[in-house]
């Protein structure tokens, strides 16, 4: 059975129309796992950017902690540089006189302490200006206060009459001890000597 040569071309037409139609639709419309892929590129690359914005933040939060730190340092070191110039000038008289007085007093045992107590009238005038205020005054007779005092004996009772050997000092603004006032319940006894009464009080605590 012969073959007609008009449907044998027909055929091959059809077929090449096939083909440039399927290539057509593959390379006109990519598979959807390429388009799923395209789609995840951008929130990596957002999430990227916000990565790099967050860094900079840091960074300059960074900077701005040192720099404050660094004042800090500076403002503290100017404070105490000025509470140390305002105290030496406050105990100026005191610091300068005071290597001449030891030198003046190993060389004259006998001088009388009334000759040296004015050297110590600035310790007056860097307390009132400090504000702080004397606990008790010395060999008064007062209630013992544990929170005011210090006792030579542990057995002492709150309440118990006691005599102020060395006064102590608070600060009544911020209502704080800073030194409590030795106390006993004898007075220091001064024996017939030439030794002063400070020395002995010094050496009845001993």
């Amino acid at each position: 059975m012969s073959q007609d040569p008009n449907l044998f071309w027909f055929g091959c037409i059809l077929w090449l129309v096939s083909v440039l139609v399927i290539f057509h639709l593959v390379y006109s419309h990519p598979p959807a796992k390429d388009a799923v892929s395209q789609k995840q590129v951008h929130p990596i690359k957002y999430a990227y950017v916000i990565n790099t914005d967050e860094e900079k933040e840091i960074a300059q939060l960074r900077q701005e902690c040192a720099r404050l730190r660094q004042k800090l340092q500076q403002q503290s070191q100017k404070l105490r540089e000025d509470f140390q110039h305002n105290t030496f000038y406050q105990l100026e008289t005191l610091l300068t006189n005071y290597p001449t007085v030891c030198k003046v007093v190993q060389e004259h045992p006998d001088l009388p302490a009334k000759n040296i107590l004015p050297l110590f009238k600035p310790l007056d005038k860097i307390l009132d200006h400090w504000g702080y205020e004397a606990i008790g005054s010395p060999l008064a007779q007062v209630p013992y206060n544990p929170q005011l005092h210090q006792p030579d004996d542990r057995d002492i009772t709150v309440g118990e009459l006691v005599y102020i050997w060395f006064v102590g000092y608070q600060d009544p603004k911020l209502k704080y001890i800073i030194s409590p006032a030795i106390v006993s319940r004898n007075l220091p006894e001064i024996p017939n000597s030439n030794k002063s009464y400070a020395v002995t009080l010094v050496n009845s605590l001993d």
